[in-house]
């Protein structure tokens, strides 16, 4: 069986792993599912708006960092605005819409195709990494053994602090796959990449606050359910990285309710991770809205001056 055979066959085990846990939550919670509770708190509501905007522009800064590092520098309207259109590209089947989009909508702005699509990769793999870490730290051991706990979260945070240094050789390993291929052949700044994985770790912490937000203003929160909220919202979206739906449709939604059913009820952490959901969406589809009218005014780009560090 070859390797990508064998990821798609790990993915489609772990994707029908968590609807069984989703099938048995409901079996054990039949009751429960039908009693929602969700009280909208206008406040904390407002509060989440700005944090998700913000943790958005990161993730843009982050991908021109990533381009600076490999010296093709966007100006920084055009970078955010080409982020934009390309975040929707992610809900069609199989993912590769989304690279290509990026590849595509990048390659318009004078980045070759082959790095837009590089840099997407690298982009996924530091998001993970945040993900991982941030779950590990805000899962309790009731959800997430102790051990597997430290594991994982020791392992993330190698990844992210190694990330610029191996991902050549990290990428060698499966040369096969084109994206990766180009990967294992081009070297960066790796000042430039230091600084991308460190803005998508404050995308991470925007985004986990957003959601801890956005869930007081729907169900009653404690301070004490602050790591909780924001462990299941991260473990939550490494298992939909990792599922086969488009943007983890239904696989992640299905995570967050097996991670708070405990704590607030199965009907209202069901109706709380689709309105989520629909929260997300709403922004990508802003996103998409704006990146298409927005036109910055372009101006002429310096050829690249990068020289690859010495190594």
């Amino acid at each position: 069986m070859s390797r990508s055979t064998t990821v798609r066959v790990l993915r489609m085990v772990l994707a029908l792993g968590v609807v069984a846990i989703l099938v048995w939550v409901g079996h054990r919670n039949a009751r429960d599912l039908s009693h929602v509770h969700l009280r909208l708190r206008g406040a904390w509501f407002a509060a989440a708006i700005p944090l998700y905007a913000a943790g958005s522009l990161m993730l843009a800064l982050g991908w021109r960092q990533e381009l600076i590092a490999f010296g093709h520098r966007l100006p920084l309207p055009t970078a955010v605005r080409v982020w934009w259109r390309a975040q929707v590209a992610r809900y069609v089947p199989t993912g590769l819409a989304a690279v290509a989009s990026r590849a595509a909508l990048a390659r318009e702005e004078g980045v070759p195709a082959t790095v837009g699509a590089a840099s997407m990769a690298l982009e996924l793999a530091a998001l993970v990494g945040w993900a991982c870490l941030m779950a590990a730290i805000g899962l309790p051991s009731s959800l997430l053994a102790a051990p597997l706990r430290w594991a994982l979260g020791v392992a993330a945070a190698i990844g992210l602090a190694t990330y610029p240094l191996v991902y050549r050789w990290a990428a060698g390993k499966a040369h096969r796959v084109p994206v990766l291929a180009t990967l294992a052949r081009t070297p960066a700044k790796r000042a430039s990449l230091y600084a991308a994985v460190g803005l998508y770790g404050m995308f991470s912490v925007a985004k986990t606050a957003a959601f801890v937000a956005f869930a007081a203003a729907l169900v009653p929160v404690h301070g004490r359910d602050i790591l909780l909220l924001a462990g299941a919202i991260q473990g939550a979206g490494v298992i939909g990285i990792i599922g086969i739906t488009p943007a983890g449709i239904g696989v992640r939604e299905t995570a967050i309710v097996g991670f708070l059913y405990r704590r607030i009820g199965t009907g209202d952490a069901a109706a709380l991770a689709v309105a989520w959901r629909g929260f997300e969406f709403a922004f990508e589809l802003a996103w998409l809205g704006l990146g298409t009218v927005w036109r910055p005014r372009s101006r002429s780009r310096a050829p690249s001056t990068y020289a690859p560090e010495p190594r």
